[in-house]
């Protein structure tokens, strides 16, 4: 713990060190010309053709009447942009469910707990057209199309360009917006400052070749521009692709060296660039401070907390019971078939979820297994089962190891007293295995805490969504980053000490029943 502690300070101390100059002057620069010519449109549920009707009428009559004009501007141009009015998911009402992902100002993002954007707005007006209430689901841009494609989304909104690749798992509404991708350096490069055209630009990029390091969001058109696609015609570079999780994160990495330039969507990279300044380290915790306070940002905090305590304390309650009942089935003796075939189905069992990441686990759970049950449940209850399965099986070997570490004659004492087998592994041997396997089981707990930060993939918000979506408001994730180390650093200080009290009172309650 002190070691943990210890290295937050000085990490603290290095950016404040490192942040104490006078903020304000850019520290990237957006070259100012067109790469590629995209069209957005919305991907709609190819089992609602009726909703993609709705959806090509809805968007022509806002492309008539001026509606998008003027949501536009008040994006664009000096305007006051609306919050949208979410409402809780719930399958007895008639919903609009969206899937969609932030940060991608000006079509999606949020301001403390409440989202804005372009995109956004228009979903609200189109669920104003439907007279149905707006449900927006967050998760990562990988799995919005992914979401939809399965059922458990209506429509994706999220700055997406039509492919063809996308285009077999949803229905693309008609476009409503022109957009291109452009280049973003560091504000002291000059290599690009006699570029005219994108020409000249491409022919930049081709001569730097597999030395330099490109940026770009992961699964987005500037990913297929950088790699080439025979589709869009991109011939692609000799560079190396690097995909991010956002265009913002890929900026800060090169300003942190390990990438040479960044290529992203040219509405959002103008955001970004404007908002990466070099601030002083009190004005980030000033910035952070007024998200967290009072944009609302401690109640997605206090939501995120709770969700992923909710999922590690009942992955564990449900890991344990599974490890138990496994734990028992690979030690009882194998003389009759039943047991054998068992073991062998715990066996896979265990081969499977400790063999396989989590997060696949999660995916296949959520996108794969329940649309082909055809079940429908909440994110968070996938979650809730995964874990407890994955747990499950690091319990069993936890378990099993603990059972081998009681003396074999403990269980041969109880079977001299006319205990059949099972009654002795309950009475005798389980009991002093649990206190043998208690430290390792603290562990178990505190993993399934971290590994909670892999829930985003289902659209599920934990503590690290929580603070990434903090750190998505101004594009400054350096102290919503540091915020959320020692939230996880308290955690697992308060279940370390509660483990090891725990530890104390059957030690001494040994001590006791020796004494007696």
């Amino acid at each position: 713990m002190k070691r943990f502690i210890s290295i937050l300070m000085l990490l603290l101390m290095v950016f404040l060190c490192t942040g104490c100059a006078d903020g304000g002057e850019a520290q990237v620069k957006l070259i100012e010309i067109p790469l590629t010519q995209e069209e957005y449109a919305f991907g709609v549920d190819k089992n609602q053709p009726q909703l993609l009707q709705q959806a090509n009428a809805f968007i022509e009559k806002i492309l008539t009447d001026g509606t998008l004009d003027e949501i536009c501007k008040a994006h664009f141009e000096e305007g006051a942009p609306q919050a949208i009015q979410t409402y809780p998911l719930d399958a007895s009402k008639d919903q609009l469910v969206v899937a969609t992902n932030t940060p991608f100002e000006p079509f999606e993002y949020m301001k403390g707990e409440k989202y804005y954007g372009v995109d956004l707005e228009i979903a609200s007006t189109f669920a104003e057209y439907l007279g149905q209430e707006l449900v927006v689901v967050n998760m990562d841009f990988s799995a919005v199309c992914l979401s939809v494609a399965q059922g458990k989304c209506d429509i994706a909104m999220a700055g997406l360009t039509v492919t063809e690749d996308r285009q077999k798992s949803v229905d693309f509404t008609i476009p409503y917006y022109q957009a291109f991708q452009t280049l973003i350096v560091k504000a002291e490069d000059s290599t690009f400052d006699g570029c005219e055209s994108a020409e000249d630009v491409e022919e930049i990029l081709r001569s730097v070749g597999q030395s330099a390091k490109i940026g770009v969001q992961a699964g987005t058109t500037g990913q297929f521009y950088v790699q080439g696609d025979e589709d869009w015609g991109f011939e692609g570079f000799d560079a190396k692709c690097v995909g991010y999780k956002s265009a913002a994160l890929a900026v800060q990495n090169m300003l942190n060296g390990n990438v040479d330039y960044v290529i992203a969507d040219r509405a959002p990279a103008e955001n970004i660039v404007q908002a990466f300044t070099s601030d002083s380290f009190w004005q980030k915790i000033e910035g952070f401070w007024q998200i967290f306070s009072r944009e609302g940002g401690y109640r997605q905090v206090l939501q995120g907390l709770q969700n992923t305590l909710v999922i590690a304390v009942s992955g564990l309650l449900i890991g344990t019971l599974i490890g138990m009942l496994i734990g028992a089935v690979r030690v009882i003796p194998k003389y009759k078939r039943l047991p054998r075939i068992l073991d062998k189905i715990c066996s896979v069992y265990v081969g499977f979820f400790r063999g396989t990441p989590i997060v696949v686990q999660l995916l296949l759970g959520y996108y794969v297994l329940l649309p082909a049950l055809n079940i429908n449940c909440s994110s968070l209850t996938v979650c809730i089962v995964v874990f407890g399965l994955n747990s499950g099986a690091y319990v069993s070997e936890i378990m099993r190891g603990g059972i081998a570490s009681v003396e074999s004659g403990q269980m041969e004492a109880g079977r001299a007293l006319g205990l059949n087998f099972y009654t002795s592994m309950r009475k005798i041997v389980l009991p002093q295995a649990i206190k043998n396997i208690l430290p390792t089981l603290g562990n178990e707990f505190i993993s399934l805490i971290k590994e909670t930060s892999v829930v985003s993939f289902v659209g599920t918000l934990d503590i690290y969504v929580a603070f990434d979506r903090i750190g998505s408001n101004d594009y400054e994730y350096m102290v919503p980053y540091l915020a959320m180390a020692l939230v996880y650093i308290v955690l697992v200080a308060i279940v370390s000490a509660m483990v090891k009290l725990l530890e104390r009172r059957l030690a001494r309650s040994d001590r006791n029943f020796a004494s007696n």
